[in-house]
């Protein structure tokens, strides 16, 4: 199986290399496309109004090609797809491991989400992988159970879509503590700082403490509450389907 790694984090991001390094073990054939810098929330933006700047990063003779993109995630996966692998097209699509969860509403702001979102649109599987906080031995687990979800869901075409996965800071990270759930709404408090520049002007950060508490059981941030893995199927289709009759009667 071929695999194309990404991520909204950049190239280095340890999440990536340590993700790369454990399908690499599994005997993944693996092209690494990923932004040359953080990107993080960049959502499903791509660049249109400028030129994009791509750099072969891996050494000769390495076994993983890595290539870094000035753009996106989405950038970066629609390089991939069109150019750099237009003649070797991957099988599946991962974006991760990303530094921070991807729960709820928050999958509509994400990079990492969005380069997987990218998937149906070329016909392959992705799987969207996030963790809180970035630590090493459990950074390595979780891409331990990354091979795990691509040999027991995604291998053999058990599953055609996208997986958006979190990963809790406690618990054991395996399929036996993963709960399939739906996304939520994810708030926050305090969302807009205000600050004062060096010059003494007004200046404002979009920050935002996470709320785990007030998500209804049966949810994505209900599951990393009690430390389960979060594993939400998602679609890029965005038609309210049910409206469609209330529209047309209207009109």
């Amino acid at each position: 199986m071929h695999i194309l790694l990404t991520n909204d984090d950049g190239l280095r991001a340890p999440g990536l290399q340590i993700l790369k390094q454990e399908l690499a073990t599994a005997g993944y054939d693996l092209t690494v496309v990923a932004p040359n810098g953080q990107r993080s929330a960049a959502s499903h933006s791509m660049t249109i109004n400028k030129a994009l700047y791509c750099k072969e990063v891996s050494p000769a003779g390495a076994s993983v090609r890595e290539i870094t993109v000035s753009g996106t995630p989405v950038d970066c996966v629609k390089m991939a797809m069109e150019y750099f692998l237009a003649d070797h097209k991957p099988d599946l699509i991962i974006s991760g491991i990303n530094n921070g969860y991807n729960l709820g509403s928050d999958v509509l702001y994400s990079g990492t989400v969005s380069a997987a979102m990218e998937g149906p649109y070329y016909q392959v599987p992705a799987i969207a992988v996030s963790m809180n906080p970035m630590e090493e031995e459990r950074c390595i687990r979780t891409a331990r159970l990354v091979c795990d979800i691509v040999e027991h869901i995604i291998c053999g075409g058990r599953y055609p879509g996208i997986l958006n996965v979190n990963v809790p800071p406690k618990g054991p990270i395996c399929l036996a503590n993963a709960r399939v759930v739906p996304q939520t709404v994810q708030i926050y408090h305090n969302v807009i700082a205000e600050k004062k520049d060096i010059d003494g002007s007004l200046c404002y950060r979009i920050v935002g403490d996470i709320d785990m508490e007030s998500a209804p059981e049966n949810s994505d941030v209900a599951a990393i509450r009690c430390n389960h893995v979060a594993i939400t199927p998602l679609c890029w289709r965005q038609t309210a389907a049910a409206a469609i009759e209330l529209i047309r009667s209207i009109i």
